[in-house]
């Protein structure tokens, strides 16, 4: 297995600081409900949110999590499933939400989100991913907001765990390293 660094800390950094900026002009009104996926979305949720409101300190975005299993122990994807769903206090039903992922793949969690988030009343679900792969996708699901797109290969860091070697081997790297053969 050859791990090599794909992006650099600094890149991500820009890269979210200018999704940061296309979501308070898209949004410079109406504030969505972010939800990040964990585990992988928090690094990146993390950052977004401190760059939202950096750029713009009377944002005060609100953020809310969800904890969605879709990869169990490896590589391979199964059937997404809610682990945590959000706070019960949390509204939405008649909101947008910004659904916060680490990487869209095939994209079967995301649709599985958004279709869930929709039932409980959103009146809009986006998705914004750190990292958005260049791959067939299982369903017609493409992320409304991206940092990175890149190739169809295992990625960790930022979020993303090395599942060959450990579940949180690589997940707080602040870089986003490429897995290949």
């Amino acid at each position: 297995m050859n791990i090599q660094t794909l992006c650099s800390k600094q890149s991500i950094d820009n890269a979210i600081n200018q999704l940061a900026g296309r979501i308070v002009e898209d949004h410079p009104i109406e504030k969505p409900l972010f939800v990040a996926l964990l585990r992988g979305a928090a690094p990146f949720a993390s950052k977004l949110m401190f760059d939202i409101t950096k750029q713009n300190p009377d944002y005060h975005p609100e953020l809310d999590y969800m904890m969605v299993s879709t990869y169990g122990d490896g590589k391979k994807a199964g059937t997404p499933r809610v682990v945590t769903d959000l706070a019960p206090d949390t509204v939405i039903k008649n909101r947008s939400v910004i659904v916060i992922d680490d990487v869209l793949d095939k994209g079967a969690t995301a649709n599985f989100v958004i279709k869930h988030l929709q039932n409980r009343g959103a009146a809009k679900v986006l998705l914004a991913v750190l990292a958005d792969k260049k791959t067939k996708r299982l369903y017609p699901i493409e992320a409304d907001y991206r940092c990175l797109e890149v190739d169809d290969i295992w990625l960790s860091g930022m979020g993303m765990d090395n599942a060959s070697t450990s579940a949180e081997a690589d997940r707080w790297k602040q870089e986003i390293l490429a897995h290949t053969n």
